[in-house]
């Protein structure tokens, strides 16, 4: 069983070293990446404020400009970057990998958000973190030549666990998205390896920041009654069944919009772009960006009221219907926060700030499928990981109530595209 184990681990010293220089690699480029992120959201949000008009104009400029280009030059860079990992291991191919992962890849994704968030795009950056993490590490195979598939697969998990770890400070989620959605098709052997990098990153990350903060603050003093949990069942259905009409609503649009004549990829850029433009505008800003910073204004008992719930619900369908550059965990969690806001009116019997969290785990659930995942990440954002029982209860009541939705998992759907690449 020892030498089992132990066969799944890299043999030669120096593929320790690329793993070693590949996460300091990443720490910093994601690092500067979420700098660079927040200062483009900053930006536009002010410039919307002071010059609401304005933004009728940059939004859809953006869209069309950056779908444009990241179509017909950087193809492959479209959308969160999840379903292209998913591709790239499912590829025998290495030319195909090359073109779902690689150095270029990786730095075209940061380009483009940076633009798209300048724009106002209601985009995320954890799966775009994952995508440029997984990049980062296949890179360095240009050096290693790795040839067990066990290796090159157990690389490419490792730079996505790594970009999630790096972006939301969530080594438990990143272990357990490792199980519940990249490593799927992998050994489970190589999870050992992949659990050590892990910490080995999470490590890193917090010498290299001088600290460890919770993604969405400290929020460890929340206490919760046993006793009232069956009213977070209500909760966890709704939100998992708006998060599987997300999902499905989204895969039903992409394959509507899809365009592949220049012509086309303008109008329908210049369409959606238009409407997002109107989002922002009737929302002051609000819905352009991440939504992090709606998600801390609302954990501290701020109401945005039923008209952001919806705008950003449909705002972030738009924008990844259009397969901008951008990911959804973010937005999602903004969405499921809207959701938990307006119902804590309805259960007052608990705290606020634990049904905005039980419904922020429960509406990522049903969007994404991987229960285990939601429920850790949130959890870990904002150190509430003695809430774990209940959470873990909203999140597989939500992840069920969407599969009578939606039957297939959001990125394995999307990522049906990249597996016809790859084949």
């Amino acid at each position: 069983m020892k030498r089992y184990v132990l066969h799944q681990f890299p043999i030669r010293p120096k593929t320790y070293l690329a793993i070693l220089l590949a996460s300091l690699l990443t720490i910093i480029v994601i690092t500067f990446f979420i700098e660079i992120s927040e200062y483009a959201q900053h930006l536009y949000k002010q410039t919307v404020r002071e010059k609401p008009l304005l933004g009728l104009i940059i939004t859809p400029l953006t869209y069309v400009g950056v779908i444009y280009v990241a179509k017909f030059y950087f193809h492959r860079v479209q959308s969160s970057g999840i379903p292209q990992i998913l591709a790239a291991l499912d590829s025998q191919n290495k030319q195909i990998r090359q073109q779902l992962l690689s150095f270029r890849i990786a730095l075209a994704k940061i380009g483009f958000i940076f633009i798209g968030m300048l724009g106002g795009a209601p985009i995320g950056i954890e799966g775009p973190c994952i995508h440029i993490g997984s990049s980062i590490f296949y890179g360095f195979n240009r050096f290693l030549n790795l040839k067990r598939k066990i290796m090159i697969h157990s690389m490419i998990v490792i730079g996505g666990c790594a970009g999630l770890i790096v972006a939301f400070n969530s080594p438990i989620a990143a272990i357990l998205f490792a199980f519940e959605e990249l490593g799927r098709n992998i050994r489970k052997q190589a999870m050992i390896l992949i659990a050590l990098c892990c910490g080995g990153v999470y490590l890193a990350s917090t010498f290299y920041h001088r600290g460890s903060e919770p993604y969405l603050g400290d929020l460890s003093t929340l206490t919760f009654d046993y006793t009232l949990i069956w009213q977070l069942v209500p909760l966890a259905i709704v939100a998992g069944l708006m998060g599987g009409a997300f999902a499905k609503i989204m895969v039903v649009l992409v394959r509507k919009f899809i365009a592949h004549t220049k012509g086309k990829v303008l109008i329908v850029a210049l369409i959606l772009g238009s409407i997002i433009a109107l989002f922002n505008y009737f929302s002051g800003g609000m819905i352009a960006g991440s939504g992090k910073e709606e998600v801390l204004l609302m954990l501290e008992s701020e109401k945005l009221g039923i008209d952001f719930l919806l705008m950003k619900y449909f705002a972030t369908l738009t924008s990844l219907t259009s397969t901008i550059p951008g990911g959804l965990f973010m937005p999602a969690i903004s969405i499921g926060a809207s959701i938990g806001s307006e119902s804590s009116a309805i259960l007052t019997q608990i705290n606020p700030q634990v049904v905005i969290i039980m419904a922020i785990v429960a509406y990522l659930s049903g969007t994404i499928r991987t229960p285990l995942t939601a429920t850790f990440v949130v959890l870990e954002m904002t150190a509430t990981l003695h809430l774990v029982v209940p959470a873990l209860m909203v999140a597989f009541v939500a992840s069920y109530a969407s599969t009578f939705i939606k039957k297939d998992p959001l990125y394995e759907t999307l990522a049906a595209n990249y597996y016809r690449i790859a084949s």
